[in-house]
């Protein structure tokens, strides 16, 4: 399985069994679907992978951040589409 096909499979459970809202799942979607867009940059889709994986809401809430939110993830999308 690739990293596209993984990263399609967690976008899918996070959006329709977690917390992933629709406005980032859709362009999550859209880098899992097209790898041929992003393969000099499949570094940046390992690390997509890494923070949908561990996406939570509440990421940054107490005094420890312990798992990625949206804005860690809207980077790294920022990132894949700047370089």
């Amino acid at each position: 399985m690739s990293v596209f096909d993984e990263l399609e499979e967690v976008t899918n459970q996070q959006y329709l069994h977690g917390d992933l809202p629709k406005w980032l799942a859709d362009p999550l979607l859209a880098v899992a679907r097209s790898p041929e867009l992003c393969q000099e940059k499949e570094y940046l889709v390992e690390i997509l992978l890494a923070q949908v994986r561990e996406y939570d809401v509440y990421a940054e809430a107490g005094c420890c951040k312990w798992a990625y939110d949206h804005e860690d993830i809207a980077r790294t999308l920022r990132w894949l589409e700047e370089q």
